[in-house]
Parts: C-alpha cells; sequence; structure tokens
C-alpha cells in the first residue's frame, strides 16, 4: 500500500479536527440545554418547596438554579451566543418546561436527578 502524499495526510488530520470541533460544539450545545432546562427545574422545586414550608430545601435548589443559570451562560458564551439569544433560549425552556415540570412531578424528580448526575446542579 502506498503511502499518502503529504497534503493528503493533512487533509485528513484538518478534516479530523473539524469533527472533534464539531462534536465539542454539538455537546456544548446538549450541555447548554440541559443547564437551562435545569434551571428551570430547580426553580420549580424552589417554589414547591416554599409552598411546603421548607425553606432550607428551598435554599438549596435556588443555589442549584443558579449554578445551572451560571453554567448556562457560560456555555452560551462558548457558543458565540449573545445575550440577547441566551435570554431567549431561557424563556424557551421555560415555555417548554415549565408546565410539564407543575403538572408532572416524576418528569420533574427525573430530571433533578438527571442534572445533579451531570453536574449541573
Amino acid at each position: 500500500m502506498a503511502a499518502l502524499p503529504a497534503a493528503c495526510a493533512f487533509a485528513l488530520c484538518a478534516g479530523t479536527a473539524a469533527a472533534q470541533d464539531d462534536a465539542v460544539t454539538r455537546a456544548n450545545r446538549m450541555a447548554y440545554e440541559l443547564a437551562m432546562k435545569c434551571y428551570v427545574a430547580n426553580g420549580v422545586a424552589r417554589g414547591d418547596n416554599l409552598d411546603a414550608g421548607n425553606a432550607a430545601y428551598a435554599k438549596i435548589f435556588e443555589a442549584d438554579a443558579r449554578k445551572a443559570f451560571d453554567i448556562a451562560v457560560k456555555l452560551g458564551n462558548a457558543l458565540g451566543y449573545s445575550g440577547s439569544r441566551q435570554n431567549q433560549d431561557f424563556g424557551m425552556a421555560e415555555a417548554q418546561e415549565l408546565a410539564r415540570f407543575v403538572k408532572d412531578k416524576a418528569y420533574l424528580k427525573q430530571t433533578l436527578a438527571t442534572c445533579k448526575a451531570a453536574g449541573a446542579t
């Protein structure tokens, strides 16, 4: 088998680097979306605990919501998203998830467990 010309080998390496960049971008985008979902979930859990008179747990969920928010913003910045884009994405996450979290406590609990496992809270 003949060796590849240097230019071809370089093109293959460049293609691999581009594929890796795409994979990193996709992973960051998925983490960004999860962090936003975790922000909403922890906000709902905070409210539920306040309603139940569990102020100590409410503080924990508030801190977790802030952590998820900060993670989402850092990832959004890394993805090159403007502040306006990030605000819109937070609004979309709330619109998509808030009602479901309020109505389906099993879904909320599952999401909170996913957030904890992923380190998003």
